[in-house]
C-alpha cells in the first residue's frame, strides 16, 4: 500500500453516503491521478454478487471492491500479490 492508492482497508461501508464519498475518491484516482486502474470483475457463486479488482500503478497492490447492496454493506480490501 502507498500514498498513491489507499493506506487502509474498509471492512464495511457504514452508510450509502460513506460509499459514495469513497467512490468519488476512487474515481479521481482512476481518471485524474491515473494511479489506479480497473482490472477484472469476478463473479462469485452467490446470485448477483461479485467484486471488482483494481490495481495501484505505483506500488502494484491489488484491491477488491464489493459495492453495498441493501443490508450487505460492501467492502474495499487488499488482495495479496
Amino acid at each position: 500500500m502507498c500514498d498513491k492508492c489507499f493506506n487502509s482497508e474498509i471492512i464495511s461501508f457504514p452508510t450509502q453516503a460513506d460509499f459514495e464519498e469513497f467512490d468519488l475518491v476512487l474515481t479521481k484516482k482512476i481518471a485524474n491521478d491515473k494511479s489506479i486502474k480497473m482490472r477484472a470483475f469476478v463473479n462469485t457463486n452467490r446470485k448477483d454478487v461479485g467484486y471488482q479488482i483494481y490495481e495501484c500503478l505505483v506500488c502494484g497492490q491489488l484491491w477488491k471492491l464489493s459495492t453495498p447492496d441493501y443490508a450487505y454493506r460492501g467492502c474495499f480490501l487488499h488482495l495479496t500479490k
